[in-house]
């Protein structure tokens, strides 16, 4: 009868068929780095393993290149065994030395955060270990590693536990910074685009100012560069946030938002070319945050969903007033005058961006199918003045509620759905005539232009 090999057998047994590989993949030519974990006890690898693994990986590559940047491994190749996941790096000996090698693989475990877990070793071209002589430390308690094992300072599975848990915060950690980092990255995209795009009724474009005097293309790259960063802030308020109850996070997201307010207004002379931006793309960010945490992707419903709780009574707080002694705001004396239909953006937010997630964006999709990065210039703008005209032709727009009127909203509205049905069938003409009268008039459409940016931003994150 065969006996079943114990698991300390077979480990025993992994770790010299792992041996005799390296031997032959060095091939008396190449010198090599092996990257492994110290992980005690078994089983050796898990998900949360493979994942750490191919980030130390991803690490140490960017870490040797960034030292050497004339000559890097030749060959690059993941394993797994009983011993567990490693993966191997051959150097041709005679563009490098295995001393060399030693020394930038043991400055990256001193300076990499979890460094004690992770083992890179060194053999040259005869297969035989460099060693530094220099002892590793203990992840407990930094006393040398190898005493703590000896004496059985700590309980095995303790260490393991440990050893565990800190993968795992650590990934947890890169991946929400990760994440922070590309949606600040699509939200300053979809400002640009939007401000790019030319030529728009009434709006900054890269070719003309619209119907404004005091602002230009330049103001809104100077104001876009200057917000951006804050977006970050955002991102990490959303990661952190705790309360069941969403929306307590708003009154925190405002006070960012005003530092970026504050920005603005510095980088653009005290001109007011990003307010309602800021406040959409603000909520924007901690909401997408927050739906990729929970749902483990982007999800448009769920988006919305989060939108509305973050903002949940925002019109009756922040419109509706019977003190007729106080000075009104823009948003106010338009909610004052003609009711949920000048809500404007908090109007747009506390009911989920419908004019975005249920005109915009699936007007969009059906143009588009892939991500906004593979079309050039010519391409994105056939696509999104139509878009925008979708949003015109929808949108109750406070921005022209309160520099015209409603009549002249309805007008606009009226226009910018026939420009769209003629656009459609590939006439510009009446686009154009479009743009024209804004200009001239003085129209303005801020909020619609605000939308859009929103629409590219979800667009992104959906074919990310």
């Amino acid at each position: 009868m065969q006996q079943v090999k114990t698991e300390i057998e077979r480990l025993l047994e992994a770790r010299e068929m792992r041996m005799q590989q390296k031997l032959a993949l060095t091939e008396g030519r190449f010198h090599m780095v092996s990257l492994q974990l110290n992980i005690p006890g078994l089983p050796k690898t898990s998900e949360i393993v493979k994942e750490f693994i191919l980030h130390v990986d991803s690490c140490f590559q960017k870490f040797y290149t960034s030292r050497c940047c004339v000559h890097s491994w030749e060959k690059h190749f993941p394993f797994c065994d009983e011993a567990g996941d490693w993966i191997a790096y051959l150097f041709d000996h005679e563009l490098t030395t295995a001393s060399f090698l030693k020394e930038t693989t043991e400055a990256f475990e001193e300076t990499f955060v979890l460094g004690r877990i992770v083992d890179l070793d060194v053999l040259d071209i005869e297969g035989i270990p460099i060693s530094s002589g220099k002892a590793k430390s203990c992840f407990i308690c930094n006393e040398p590693a190898e005493s703590c094992r000896k004496n059985k300072r700590h309980d095995l599975m303790m260490v393991r536990e440990r050893m565990l848990s800190d993968m795992k915060s650590y990934l947890d950690k890169e991946n929400s910074d990760a994440l922070i980092k590309k949606v600040t990255g699509y939200i300053t995209y979809a400002l640009l685009q939007e401000v790019a795009l030319s030529p728009k009724p009434g709006l900054v474009c890269r070719n003309h100012n619209g119907a404004h005097t005091d602002m230009d293309f330049v103001s809104f790259l100077q104001s876009t560069a200057m917000i951006s960063p804050y977006l970050q802030d955002i991102g990490n308020l959303a990661i952190s946030f705790n309360d069941k109850d969403i929306s307590k996070a708003l009154p925190q997201i405002r006070e960012i938002g005003l530092q970026m307010e504050k920005a603005m207004l510095l980088a653009t002379q005290n001109i007011n070319t990003h307010k309602g931006a800021i406040f959409l793309m603000a909520i924007s960010m901690f909401s997408i945050i927050r739906v990729v945490r929970h749902e483990g992707t982007f999800e448009v419903e769920a988006f919305s969903n989060t939108i509305s709780e973050l903002t949940k009574g925002i019109v009756e707080r922040e419109l509706i007033t019977t003190n007729t002694h106080m000075k009104l705001s823009h948003g106010q004396m338009c909610f004052l005058d003609y009711g949920p239909e000048a809500a404007g953006a908090r109007g747009e937010a506390q009911n989920g961006m419908p004019t975005v997630v249920k005109h915009a964006l699936p007007f969009l999709n059906g143009l588009l199918k892939e991500n906004l990065t593979k079309y050039n210039d010519r391409e994105l703008s056939d696509a999104l003045i139509p878009v925008l005209l979708k949003i015109m032709s929808v949108n109750s727009d406070t921005n022209v509620i309160f520099r015209k009127d409603i009549n002249t909203l309805a007008e606009l509205k009226e226009r910018s759905q026939k420009a769209l049905d003629h656009w459609q069938k590939g006439e510009k003409d009446e686009y154009n005539k479009l743009v024209s009268w804004c200009n001239n008039k003085g129209i303005s459409p801020g909020g619609s232009a605000d939308l859009l940016a929103v629409t590219i931003l979800l667009y992104q994150c959906k074919y990310d």
